[in-house]
């Protein structure tokens, strides 16, 4: 009877799964889950902090300093865009003088199309930076994706959910492959496109071009916002689907455990639940890093975009006292090309956040 006492109290110990910290670190080293931090480059990071796989990982404190960064990066941005706004203020205004100059007269189209040829030589330099910085943004939140998707999904199939994990990884890993290469190929050619129509219908007062315009604008918008939602319903529906069938194999395995091994066989299962909940805070942990890295990734273009949006809109308000309507048109397409800049990357960010939550939210099976 001692013999049995002691090797019933020995047999976690033997199996490694005595001491529930190591547990987590051997879980965490078979995983590779610290390569969500790893991933990310010296400024995220500062940002992010540090990975804590205990449940003591400082999400508050991270949030701050994200927040305190988006103000810096937004101060920043207005105050080089406000350069900008001004000049373009400053156009609208010397065409509104040139009216006041000659009463009773409108402002004359070779008037207007000089304004505008001056505003597009003014933000032609600046344009290519933008774009430049909205695929540079997109590049960088695929790369991490590329690198933390295993190890995060790789910890969700060590809580018990390995269906689950299989089901979203591959969803997640198709789904950034497509939206990069529809971005790429057909998202910021449209904008491109958009651009140039809404130059041109402010140049020449072309109510046609004026349509295409509108017509190229609610493609690119409509585009990412169905990709978006198709994206989540698919993820949605897929993890329900799995959770089931992973929460069935678990169960089944744990009941033909303990049948087969009346004694043992209990303590088995009681020490792989342990495993089990031990992957689990991990996962949680990590997913939660994750979500903060996303973040971290995007608050300095997201803050920068949203900045240009507004002031550029705003200065096309202005703008249009002036009187001049092809003027404020042209001011104001620059701006919404800002926003669907915006969206495109907002668009982005938000599936990868998404596909990082779905994984937190697997209920380990145990």
């Amino acid at each position: 009877m001692k013999k049995l006492l002691c090797v019933l109290l020995l047999l976690p110990r033997l199996l490694g799964l005595g001491d529930l910290t190591e547990v987590e670190e051997e879980t965490a080293r078979q995983t590779g889950v610290y390569q969500v931090e790893e991933s990310l480059q010296e400024d995220e990071r500062a940002l992010s902090g540090e990975l804590r796989l205990d449940g003591g990982y400082d999400a508050q404190g991270a949030l701050g300093r994200l927040w305190e960064r988006f103000l810096r990066a937004a101060r920043e941005s207005l105050a080089k865009e406000l350069g900008f706004a001004v000049r373009l203020v400053l156009i609208a205004l010397c065409c509104s003088l040139c009216v006041a100059l000659c009463p009773g007269t409108r402002i004359p189209p070779w008037l207007e199309i000089t304004a505008c040829c001056t505003a597009v030589t003014l933000l032609a330099g600046s344009l290519d930076g933008v774009m430049g910085q909205a695929l540079a943004t997109l590049n960088r939140l695929q790369d991490y994706a590329l690198a933390a998707f295993p190890a995060f999904f790789t910890t969700v199939a060590a809580c018990g959910a390995t269906a689950s994990a299989a089901v979203r990884y591959a969803s997640v890993s198709f789904a950034a492959e497509l939206f990069m290469k529809l971005s790429q190929d057909l998202v910021l050619p449209l904008i491109e496109a958009y651009l140039a129509v809404s130059v041109c219908s402010a140049i020449f007062d072309n109510p046609l071009l004026q349509a295409v315009s509108r017509i190229g604008k609610w493609c690119a918008c409509t585009g990412m916002s169905l990709l978006t939602l198709g994206f989540c319903t698919y993820i949605g529906i897929s993890g329900v689907i799995s959770g089931s069938a992973d929460a069935a194999a678990v169960k089944a395995a744990k009941t033909v455990l303990a049948s087969a091994l009346p004694v043992v066989g209990g303590i088995l299962s009681d020490s792989a639940s342990g495993m089990l909940a031990a992957a689990s805070l991990i996962k949680n942990s990590a997913g939660v890093f994750c979500l903060i890295a996303v973040c971290c990734i995007c608050v300095v273009p997201f803050a920068a975009l949203a900045v240009k949006l507004l002031v550029f809109k705003a200065a096309a308000a202005l703008a249009s006292l002036g009187g001049s309507e092809r003027y404020s048109r042209l001011i104001s397409g620059f701006g919404s090309a800002f926003g669907m800049l915006l969206g495109l990357v907002g668009s982005f960010g938000f599936m990868l956040f998404f596909s990082f939550l779905s994984g937190i939210r697997v209920v380990s099976p145990i």
